[in-house]
């Protein structure tokens, strides 16, 4: 492990035990760019995939997917895991979560999956749909399929196509022009021009939650840190680079 990122795991501790107040009552936790209608017909919707593909039972939870590929996720499914996180979790595991095991990037900058522990995936039932063998089939194993030199190599394309409309049903939204757009976080950072993120690690996503606008930006401009990011206008985001 390379190390981690450079912030006061402790102060936003306290800052997420202020904001959970908020998940338990019922307040509107989302960005106020979106009607909160939105984001509850997509979460809803979220849901009802997720129940409708239980998992195969198959997975042995070995962490080698998640060792693979640094964790992200978008906004919607992040909204998703914080009550599970909030409401379910007894505040030692809430502690030891920033404490201990948020905020670790790789030798390559990317960043671990802070949910990854020694049992398994921490948050399975409420994982992101990309983490999900159950909507994805079985050839996303890749203890069982690390070799190969095309998507027809490496398995039937039926399940992929299947996966990528089924997530795309939930990261996609029609305006009133009847247009796609994908849902997003508009963000307005220091120092940074303003861009619309559709794609970030737990870790920036939280930044943004408890309006962390600063540190959020010193995080972005690290040239040790290189997280998967996407935004709505490519382009937008000046950061970092090695």
């Amino acid at each position: 492990m390379a190390g981690r990122l450079p912030l006061d795991y402790s102060y936003l501790f306290y800052q997420w035990n202020e904001f959970t107040d908020k998940v338990r009552s019922g307040q509107n936790i989302f960005p106020q760019s979106w009607s909160s209608s939105l984001w509850q017909e997509k979460l809803h919707l979220l849901h009802n995939i997720i129940t409708n593909h239980p998992d195969s039972g198959l997975c042995s939870r070995c962490g080698e997917c998640c060792l693979d590929f640094p964790f992200a996720c978008r906004p919607v499914e992040f909204f998703y895991i914080l009550p599970y996180i909030a409401l379910q979790w007894p505040k030692d595991r809430q502690q030891t979560l920033f404490l201990e095991q948020m905020g670790k990037i790789r030798d390559d900058g990317q960043n671990y999956c802070p949910f990854l522990e020694k049992g398994g995936c921490s948050i399975y039932p409420v994982r992101p749909l990309l983490c999900r063998r159950a909507i994805c089939g079985e050839h996303i194993c890749n203890k069982q399929n690390r070799d190969f030199d095309s998507l027809g190599d490496w398995c039937n394309a039926d399940p992929v196509i299947t996966q990528l409309t089924t997530m795309n049903l939930v990261y996609y939204y029609f305006d009133e022009q009847n247009q796609s757009i994908e849902l997003n976080w508009p963000v307005e950072l220091p120092g940074l021009k303003s861009f619309s993120l559709t794609v970030a690690p737990f870790e920036i996503w939280l930044l943004l939650l408890l309006d962390q606008r600063e540190l959020c930006a010193g995080v972005l401009e690290l040239k040790t840190f290189k997280p998967i990011l996407q935004c709505l206008k490519p382009g937008t985001l000046s950061l970092g680079t090695a």
